[in-house]
């Protein structure tokens, strides 16, 4: 089990918790931190409170440092929304790497009201009146019917350090502000508000467990996932957003941070019959040859049958037939908010003229410390054949250089030695 652990009062108590089971029930367990690089010096002492708790503890710990602000500005999320999707798919591949099959999150009750409240603001549909579960894929969630109240007398009680985090009590967090609303609304209407919000989800949860699930047969093409048209055509509105919701789950894996709005979204996507949807976590559904596509991460494919164009890097480059933009700036210099991907290059390991072509026969690309064939990248990656000369290829005028989303030749990386840094960056027009 893999313990996501902030050295904050809920995660404390919760570690200590599983620490004093793992002695009576037998059970491997190791802690996870992230270091989300927002705090500065308050987030170093944080991870040293971690550090120094597991190994008190007697219990190994992975600390993870992640730039939140780049993946806010790559996905145009809010801190908030970054902060999370970032938090999940790294403790995801920690649990992978390590092999558990559980990661216990510390939410409690008050979190679980928090969530439906926040929800209902938004508008949700009966999805999001069911907030948070108690176990939901590999996540499990031990503490949700605790207060956070009893989470700090139990820790006043044991005498067990934790730590603050100080942007719980900032106000530009939508959350945060709610929590300063919630007393009042229980003081003007129902002192239980958190508790009955919490049986509220609960009772949601147990009607839709009673709801039959509708399907649609999911193809899979290497990481892409794909569905016939056929199958969300003559169905009624509500049962064309659960088709779509399915549909993302079993893609993605999961529907975290995916809004009804986001769901509706797609669903207007089926009915106009062309278009693409960006989604939270580098995901992306779109239309395409008669079927409704996800794919993990942005590649870009460029109608033109057989092309070439000069590049000109550093500089500015825009290619009307094509539908896109690449752009090269020295480190420092370069402007990453508005593009949709970026790279770093060595610009030293690079061979000018530079061009942008697609895919031709024989084409490699060195990857693993060694040339494979562009070709059994495509297949690996699930690159349907009709596809494979619709993606552009940025190159020198002796290598491919770079695959947008999909392989950076590893020759050109940036090491500790490099001296000239070039930032590419390829955006839609």
């Amino acid at each position: 089990m893999l313990v996501a652990f902030s050295g904050g009062p809920d995660s404390t108590a919760l570690s200590q918790i599983l620490l004093s089971l793992r002695e009576i029930i037998g059970f491997e367990m190791a802690l996870f931190h992230l270091n989300h690089g927002l705090r500065g010096e308050e987030a170093r002492r944080d991870e040293n409170f971690c550090i120094s708790w597991a190994k008190d503890k007697g219990v190994p710990i992975f600390v993870e440092r992640q730039d939140v602000m780049s993946e806010k500005a790559a996905q145009r999320l809010s801190l908030e929304e970054a902060a999370r999707v970032v938090r999940y798919q790294v403790m995801r591949e920690v649990a992978q790497v390590w092999g558990a099959n559980k990661i216990a999150l510390g939410h409690t009750m008050d979190d679980q009201g928090e969530t439906v409240l926040l929800n209902v603001f938004r508008g949700t549909g009966l999805r999001g009146l069911q907030g948070m579960k108690f176990k939901e894929d590999i996540f499990i969630r031990p503490l949700l019917a605790v207060r956070r109240e009893e989470i700090l007398e139990f820790l006043e009680e044991e005498g067990i350090p934790f730590v603050e985090d100080s942007s719980n009590q900032d106000v530009s967090f939508l959350r945060n502000r709610l929590r300063n609303l919630i007393p009042v609304l229980e003081k003007e209407f129902n002192p239980q508000l958190i508790s009955a919000l919490f049986r509220l989800s609960l009772n949601v949860q147990k009607e839709e467990a009673s709801e039959p699930e509708v399907t649609v047969p999911i193809e899979k093409k290497g990481v892409l996932s794909r569905v016939p048209l056929s199958y969300f055509k003559d169905v009624s509105p509500s049962e064309l957003l659960k088709l779509v919701r399915f549909f993302i789950k079993e893609a993605r894996g999961n529907l975290w941070d995916i809004s009804r709005g986001q769901i509706e979204e797609v669903a207007h996507l089926l009915e106009k019959g062309k278009g693409e949807i960006p989604l939270p976590g580098k995901f992306k559904v779109f239309i395409r040859d008669g079927y409704l596509w996800a794919s993990p991460g942005s590649f870009f494919l460029a109608d033109v049958p057989i092309w070439s164009f000069p590049l000109q890097l550093p500089g500015e480059n825009f290619f009307p037939d094509l539908g896109i933009a690449i752009r090269g700036n020295w480190k420092g210099e370069e402007r990453r908010k508005k593009t949709l991907q970026f790279v770093d290059w060595d610009f030293e390991k690079c061979c000018p003229p530079f061009q942008i072509r697609n895919f031709q026969n024989g084409d490699r690309i060195w990857q693993g410390g060694k040339e494979i064939k562009v070709k059994e990248l495509f297949s690996r990656q699930g690159i349907v054949r009709e596809w494979r000369k619709l993606i552009p290829f940025v190159c020198d005028r002796e290598k491919i250089l770079w695959i947008p989303g999909l392989a950076l030749d590893e020759r050109i990386r940036v090491r500790e030695n490099s001296k000239q840094i070039l930032v590419v960056s390829i955006s839609w027009l």
